[in-house]
């Protein structure tokens, strides 16, 4: 059962890296999510469903054939968004359940902070960054293997994938493939962590040290965080926050005095205490 629930999650994780709200932007930051439309005039009159903007460079849709047409016809029910932006990265930890690789150092000055902090599924962070000085970008996915069971969380396929040093001391491997329009898609795995990364604008020079600087701070960001404990569901959560505020309350009736533990006695056990007192 574990097992059938597992290739369940994954395929559900690969349907939505496959559309076009979830692979990365090329170029350009990725745009808010848009309503969508359906053809039932019942469903219009409901909140419409949201939906993430397609990313650039992503081939477009064929054209419907008339199977499909039909199929339109028929009242259709909406699909949940797997693409949900949060404000910035902590709120997207807290609500993914694990901590997330996010820029080095000496990143900061020029692309500091997300632009946009996304979770897929709730399985993958996906955080946007771009340039101040230029329109440079970069995408950055970070998921636990555990949960995913891929190491391919780029987003991208039918790209032409080899496998490289990263140019770090360790000597990391990594899978490199370079879009039609130049972006530079990097994936690689560190401990319980699958990483990918999307750098649009960047040359070969500064792709090459963008890479082995991320490949570093992953590195050790995956030796960090080896042994750190999955968030709770909330159910065990509200659970363990009831237990915290009996436990105080525990300690203080063990604590209570004689004095006070007489004082909150009832008058029978009052009664009961005194009465081999006034027989002897």
């Amino acid at each position: 059962m574990k097992k059938w629930k597992h290739t369940l999650g994954a395929a559900v994780l690969a349907a939505s890296l496959l559309t076009g709200g979830v692979a990365f932007a090329e170029g350009e930051e990725a745009e808010a999510p848009v309503a969508v439309e359906t053809v039932d005039e019942e469903a219009d009159r409901e909140a419409p469903v949201a939906e993430a903007a397609p990313a650039a460079g992503e081939e477009p849709a064929p054209a419907e054939s008339e199977s499909t047409v039909a199929a339109e016809e028929t009242p259709t029910v909406g699909l949940p968004n797997p693409y949900i932006e949060y404000p910035d990265v902590p709120a997207l930890e807290r609500a993914i359940g694990f901590p997330v690789l996010y820029l080095p150092n000496n990143f900061y000055a020029l692309y500091h902070p997300a632009v946009h902090a996304f979770s897929i599924a709730g399985q993958v962070a996906d955080l946007r960054f771009k340039s101040k000085a230029d329109d440079s970008t970069i995408t950055l996915r970070t998921a636990l293997f555990e949960r995913v069971r891929t190491k391919d969380i780029s987003g991208f396929y039918g790209v032409e994938w080899t496998t490289q040093h990263a140019g770090d001391v360790k000597r990391t491997k990594v899978d490199i493939a370079v879009t039609p329009n130049g972006t530079k898609v990097v994936r690689w795995s560190a401990g319980r962590f699958v990483f990918a990364l999307a750098l649009s604008g960047f040359d070969d020079n500064a792709f090459k040290s963008v890479l082995k600087n991320f490949v570093v701070v992953a590195d050790r960001f995956a030796h960090k965080y080896r042994n750190f404990t999955l968030n709770k569901p909330k159910k065990q959560n509200k659970d363990a926050a009831a237990e915290a505020a009996a436990a105080p309350a525990q300690e203080t009736a063990a604590a209570a005095s004689p004095q006070e533990t007489a004082a909150a006695a009832s008058p029978q056990e009052t009664a009961a205490a005194e009465a081999p007192e006034a027989a002897k």
